[in-house]
């Protein structure tokens, strides 16, 4: 099993250092470049390996078939430590990603930033729930 105490550090603080650029530099020039080419690359790039390791690993025994497409595939899956962590940044890549989205089209639709921070935070801890959150503020400011 590869070491993956020191790659979940890394994909959070890359993470972590993403979102806190959508946050503290909203109109920098960079900001959508510097997530992008920094924080989801590396985590892309961690998320790749883990996926390899986990795909070359032996499952446990007794832990079940792993699989996508039942519930107990995807709970064996993820009893494979390496296989949980690779779901981990799978899902920090994606909400950064819609942390983007939503500076994007908050900026396209006139939204104040500080309107926006809520969204990032509940992006951040709770995924869909913020880009409901912003897809409902952006019907409400009629954009």
């Amino acid at each position: 099993m590869p070491a993956l105490k020191p790659l979940f550090q890394l994909a959070s603080l890359a993470s972590l250092l993403g979102w806190l650029a959508l946050a503290v530099l909203p109109g920098w020039r960079h900001t959508e470049s510097l997530v992008l080419g920094t924080s989801v690359l590396l985590m892309i790039a961690i998320y790749a390996w883990l996926l390899k390791a986990a795909l070359t690993q032996k499952p446990e025994p007794g832990a079940g078939r792993p699989g996508f497409f039942t519930l107990g595939g995807v709970l064996a899956l993820l009893r494979n430590p390496t296989a949980a962590l690779a779901a981990w940044v799978h899902i920090l890549v994606f909400d950064l990603m819609v942390g983007l989205y939503i500076r994007q089209e908050g900026a396209l639709a006139g939204i104040r930033h500080g309107a926006l921070i809520p969204c990032y935070l509940l992006t951040l801890m709770f995924g869909p729930l913020g880009l409901l959150a912003f897809l409902g503020l952006r019907l409400l400011l009629g954009g």
